[in-house]
C-alpha cells in the first residue's frame, strides 16, 4: 500500500505566523528516510515560505483573510497548496530575475522556481490557488 499523508495549516497573514510553516512540513514528512526528509522539509520551507511572504507584501489581503495551506505527500511528490482571497497575481507571467548585486529584493519568485519541480496558478472565484510541486528523491532532492 502506498502512504499518502495530508495536512493542513491556517496561517494568520503575517510574517510572525509563518514560523510556523517548518514544524508543520517537518511534521507532514516525518514518514521519509530522515535525510530525504530533512532535505525535503527546508527545501519546502523556504519556498512555501517566500510564496506565503509574497501574499502577505503584495497580495493586498481584505481584513479578516488567512492564508490556507493543504499539503500531500506521495512517495514520490510533495504537493503544497496555497489559498488566499488577495488580488489575482498569475506568476506565469513574471520572467526571473538575474543575479544583480545591486538589487535587494524580488527574487521570491526567481527562488521558489529554483526549489521546486513545478509552479501552477489559477483564479477561482475571488479566490488564488497557488500550487508547488516538489520531488521526492531524485535528483532533485539534493538542491
Amino acid at each position: 500500500m502506498t502512504e499518502v499523508v495530508r495536512s493542513r495549516l491556517e496561517l494568520e497573514p503575517t510574517a510572525l505566523a509563518t514560523r510556523r510553516i517548518g514544524g508543520w512540513l517537518a511534521a507532514s514528512v516525518a514518514h521519509l528516510e530522515p535525510d530525504t526528509a530533512s532535505a525535503l522539509a527546508a527545501r519546502a520551507e523556504l519556498a512555501v515560505h517566500e510564496a506565503c511572504m509574497n501574499v502577505i507584501e503584495h497580495g493586498g489581503l481584505p481584513a479578516g483573510s488567512t492564508i490556507d495551506l493543504a499539503l500531500e505527500a506521495t512517495p514520490g511528490e510533495l504537493v503544497v497548496r496555497l489559498v488566499d482571497r488577495g488580488a489575482p497575481f498569475d506568476p506565469s507571467g513574471v520572467a526571473a530575475l538575474p543575479a544583480d548585486p545591486e538589487r535587494e529584493r524580488g527574487y521570491g519568485l526567481t527562488i521558489i522556481r529554483s526549489l521546486t519541480t513545478g509552479v501552477a496558478y489559477r483564479r477561482v472565484g475571488d479566490t488564488n490557488e497557488l500550487e508547488l510541486r516538489m520531488e521526492i528523491g531524485g535528483d532533485d532532492a539534493q538542491r
